[in-house]
């Protein structure tokens, strides 16, 4: 009868779907055979017994947890929280989204609109463009010559309010305030917000020649150095000073390197007058802070806009990813927790710490994890108040493979033996490691994909916190356990 018929067909492709099951189970299990006991025997290098040691490997294509050791240990994550700046970025923002910064006049003040955006005046992207730090203020110049004006009436107002006036986290270390790795982030950027002195030696027992970027008047330089001698000058900065101190002898050319500036608003507009008046534009006015948007955000109709400075956001992502720079993370959770506090209805949407905050959370069911032991306090992973799992990491990389923006998100990863932070890592497997890393002071991580020639085959995140000395051992120990998954991928 036809209900027989029916029934037995049906009873076979259950017998067929079990048998396709078990292919797959076992196939799995033929591809992680002995995986897990040689990255126990890895992990078992650690030197240090008091050491904290969490990990885990998800296989992607089955979702099966093929390795795992206190992985749901909640540690300090370090620069690897800056996984949850990337993909809240790009799920609140949109992969094509781009930081605008607009320029504008109502025929007497001049009015800069800040978008967040931590790109302009970045050496390391402009000179990948062939232009200069100063290049946008130029062209923003020339606009204005250009079009017959050569002297604002007004005043240079800048309006900062898409983001909150908190330019340091208040849980950064004080050791870490005034270095550039903990420079401050603002709704208008400029030099990565930091200072780069260098000495240049006259005649010995002289000052040194003192060359300052950016040239903004508000920076101050006091020289008491002396060229010639032997020994390096030093250079003394308190971070909530505008004053730089340098001393001591200088014999040759000496760059000190970057050194933060406190007040990223007031760096931005400084340059901006200087570059400006170089090329035959001044000001009548003053330099004036003020809310000038629209409570939608928009710029009002009476400002007729003159240039828009466009970063795309794949730009600020490759700097966060592949060098981890710090003001470019925290810019991403800061202009991602603007657009879910206006997304989500709020009455004052701004972007600050906590709303960037809340729109992790808030992804993270969605990445199909729970947020036990989870906190987080910044972007950057700079603060030691940050808090995550092996397990929450590994499944956010998981998510994140499934999603179109995927490739975007992995490609802007440091990429073993090729860029970014593990350039000089796993040689012997170029291209196979695609991953974050977060080393401060007794911790190192590192998160990321393990990959085929065509694919991610495994996320996976290795962390070790609490131990003393260098982090070179443990960096050793990560290398050797991504070494072990590439090879299981290659069937060795």
């Amino acid at each position: 009868m036809a209900w027989q018929s029916l029934a037995l067909a049906q009873s076979r492709r259950r017998e067929l779907l079990g048998v396709m099951v078990l292919f797959l189970l076992s196939s799995a299990a033929s591809l992680h055979a002995g995986l897990p006991q040689r990255l126990r025997n890895v992990l078992a290098q650690v030197p240090h017994s008091r050491t904290s040691v969490s990990a885990c490997v998800v296989d992607l294509a089955s979702g099966e947890t093929v390795f795992s050791l206190n992985e749901n240990n909640p540690l300090i994550p370090a620069s690897t929280m800056k996984i949850f700046a990337m993909a809240i970025a790009i799920e609140e923002l949109g992969s094509g989204f781009a930081f605008e910064t607009i320029l504008g006049t109502d025929g007497i003040d001049l009015f800069v609109f800040g978008d967040g955006d931590p790109a302009i005046g970045d050496e390391k992207l402009t000179s990948r463009r062939g232009a200069s730090v100063y290049t946008v203020f130029e062209r923003w110049a020339a606009i204005l010559r250009e079009s017959g004006t050569s002297n604002i009436p007004g005043n240079l107002i800048i309006d900062e309010s898409i983001f909150d006036g908190e330019f340091l986290h208040p849980s950064w270390e004080a050791g870490d305030l005034g270095k550039w790795y903990a420079a401050p982030v603002g709704a208008l950027n400029f030099n990565d917000n930091c200072v780069d002195i260098t000495l240049v030696p006259q005649v010995r027992g002289t000052p040194p020649l003192v060359e300052v970027t950016p040239v903004a008047p508000a920076i101050r330089v006091i020289n008491k150095a002396k060229s010639g001698g032997s020994g390096n000058p030093v250079l003394h900065h308190v971070f909530d000073s505008h004053t730089y101190r340098v001393s001591g002898n200088c014999p040759k050319r000496w760059p000190f390197g970057p050194v933060s500036f406190p007040d990223p608003g007031l760096l931005f507009a400084d340059t901006l007058r200087s570059i400006f008046t170089r090329q035959g534009v001044t000001f009548s006015g003053t330099t004036q802070r003020q809310r000038v948007r629209q409570d939608d955000g928009s710029v009002p109709q009476h400002i007729v806009p003159l240039a828009t400075r466009r970063t795309p956001l794949n730009d600020v992502l490759n700097r966060c990813g592949k060098d981890s720079q710090n003001v470019f993370a925290e810019a991403l959770l800061k202009r991602a927790g603007y657009a879910w506090s206006r997304r989500t209805g709020q009455t004052a949407p701004v972007g600050t710490w906590p709303s960037g905050a809340l729109a992790v959370t808030a992804m993270m069911p969605r990445v199909g994890t729970n947020l036990d032991g989870f906190h987080l306090a910044d972007g950057s992973g700079l603060s030691r108040d940050n808090r995550c799992t092996a397990r929450q990491q590994v499944a956010t990389l998981a998510w994140i493979n499934n999603q179109r923006w995927s490739t975007q998100f992995r490609e802007n990863l440091s990429i073993g033996g090729i860029d970014g932070k593990l350039r000089k890592r796993l040689k012997r497997y170029p291209n196979r490691v695609f991953a974050k890393t977060g080393t401060m002071r007794g911790i190192c991580v590192l998160t990321g994909y393990i990959m085929d020639a065509a694919r991610p085959r495994f996320a996976f995140s290795i962390m070790f916190n609490g131990y003393t000395g260098p982090s070179t051992p443990y960096r050793k120990i990560q290398d050797e356990f991504c070494a072990a998954l590439v090879r299981k991928v290659d069937g060795r």
